[in-house]
């Protein structure tokens, strides 16, 4: 397939946004499916070029002889393209039934297809300056959806989302220009291009390298630059979902992994105050964020929670510096967007339902929402590591990874441990607040009026269910598949 190909992911939905007002559509319905036809037809492309990518590098233009703005699909790209590809047309969908009950429904979507395009772009970005561009105009058209209800919460968010992106968009250009100045980076080669450089201290690289992590990090939402976060959980629920499953995390994820492991060298940055730095804020991350979703009562703050301890699995495995680690984190990475996504589903399902947020005001509800509940178990029950799930298989992967990097890995290990049981608390509880209310409970009154939602809402649920455990079953191609991106193969 020609390189000019991989222009479509990008443009496709571009186009198809300036459409949904050009045209203004009168039909919800007629809406609907233009854009979940733009959203597959995208997600077509993408398929295609995974199944065929293009050898070659479209070079868009240069800014000098070193600078270019380019698109290259590779191993570590295919990842996060699939997931992008698979979760957006299933967001789609359930956001129809969603938005119907919410205002500004033209704008929301127009938004939600550009932002499709722009994540692409980042998948596809095949260098560092490339990459920086599409990260930033990702926070420039998630920023409308975060903020979408307009209201004080909304706008708040939004201004925190803002600061915090903003303050990582500088730490991030001081790494993009360090690279850029010494040369290394021009394009994402496995093992890196950047090590030590014969008139350059040591401690300059590593201080590139570590406020590059800090600069991508906040997007992963490591602590302490992971406030941002819990606040987003006032957008709208396919909002949401998106953010602590797949675009703005996970794109957070692969910038970091991509210049850990593609700009500079791992056995560079290996044994040195800077990968113990970010490994200790990622194990500070992982039991933080298990712990206050323990202690949160706001479903969706608490699955948000949840999500900042499971992103800091997957950068554990990412810093670990071994090709077995980068394994454990693709894993996980995948893994993870299909259970959490399908959380915030449930969740959102239940506030669109009943208009309840807080569990304390869940009591009982298994009985008038059985499918919403069941697929929350399912997701959950894969979060928590029961075999054959998504979430044992990362689980898995980097605890072996882990047991085989000392002494790193053994604290790994050990946070890991902690979790684990953080997390079966906070997934359980939500369980028995939801069919053990308590003795004599009035189960008829509870549920009064209260009922599954419908099927454009059900469908994605069932689904992402049904994929959690999928997912686990047939995880060894996957894993193959991931050894050959850490192996250089792919």
């Amino acid at each position: 397939m020609s390189e000019k190909f991989l222009l479509l992911p990008v443009l496709l939905p571009a186009l198809a946004a300036l459409m949904i007002p050009a045209i203004n559509f009168t039909d919800r319905k007629a809406r609907n499916i233009f854009i979940e036809c733009a959203v597959l037809l995208n997600t077509l492309v993408i398929a295609l070029l995974v199944i065929y990518p293009p050898s070659g590098t479209l070079i868009l233009f240069r800014m000098s002889e070193r600078a270019a703005f380019a698109l290259k699909l590779d191993g570590l790209g295919m990842v996060f393209a699939v997931l992008i590809a698979a979760l957006w047309p299933l967001t789609a969908l359930y956001a129809f039934e969603y938005m119907s009950h919410e205002h500004r429904e033209a704008s929301f979507f127009g938004w939600f297809v550009l932002t499709y395009g722009v994540v692409a772009g980042i998948a596809l970005s095949s260098n560092l300056l490339t990459l920086y561009l599409f990260y930033e105009v990702m926070t420039l058209t998630t920023l409308p959806l975060v903020m979408h209800e307009m209201d004080g919460r909304a706008r708040y968010a939004g201004r925190k989302y803002l600061t915090y992106s903003v303050g990582g968009a500088a730490c991030g250009f001081i790494a993009l220009t360090y690279t850029m100045s010494q040369g290394g980076g021009e394009f994402f080669t496995l093992g890196g291009t950047l090590g030590v450089w014969p008139n350059e201290p040591d401690n300059m690289l590593l201080w590139a390298w570590f406020l590059g992590f800090i600069g991508f990090g906040v997007k992963a939402a490591v602590f302490p630059f992971h406030g941002w976060l819990p606040s987003a959980s006032v957008a709208p629920t396919p909002v949401t979902a998106l953010l602590h499953a797949v675009a703005v995390v996970k794109a957070g994820i692969f910038a970091v992994t991509r210049l850990t492991w593609y700009v500079f060298e791992p056995e560079t940055l290996a044994g040195t105050w800077a990968q113990w730095a970010a490994f200790a804020m990622v194990c500070i991350t992982i039991v933080y964020g298990s712990s206050m979703a323990l202690a949160t009562q706001h479903l969706k703050r608490r699955f948000a929670y949840s999500t900042i301890s499971q992103l800091s699995y997957i950068l554990l495995g990412v810093l670990l510096l071994t090709p077995e680690g980068l394994v454990g984190a693709l894993t996980h990475m995948g893994g993870h967007a299909v259970m959490k996504i399908n959380l915030f589903f449930c969740a959102g399902a239940i506030l669109c339902q009943t208009n309840r947020e807080y569990l304390f005001d869940m009591r009982g509800l298994g009985l008038g929402m059985p499918k919403t509940s069941l697929a929350l178990l399912v997701s959950g029950l894969a979060l928590c590591g029961l075999p054959p799930s998504a979430g044992f298989m990362g689980k898995w992967e980097l605890g072996i990874a882990s047991a085989a990097s000392s002494p790193l890995g053994h604290a790994g290990i050990a946070v890991l441990m902690v979790s684990a049981v953080l997390t079966v608390l906070y997934v359980f509880s939500i369980f028995s607040i939801f069919i053990m209310p308590g003795k004599n409970f009035d189960f008829k009154t509870a549920n009064q009026g209260v009922s599954d939602p419908g099927k454009e809402m059900l469908i994605p649920l069932c689904v992402l269910a049904v994929g959690a455990f999928v997912y686990g079953l047939y995880a060894e191609p996957m894993i193959e598949f991931f050894t050959k991106i850490a192996q250089g193969i792919i």
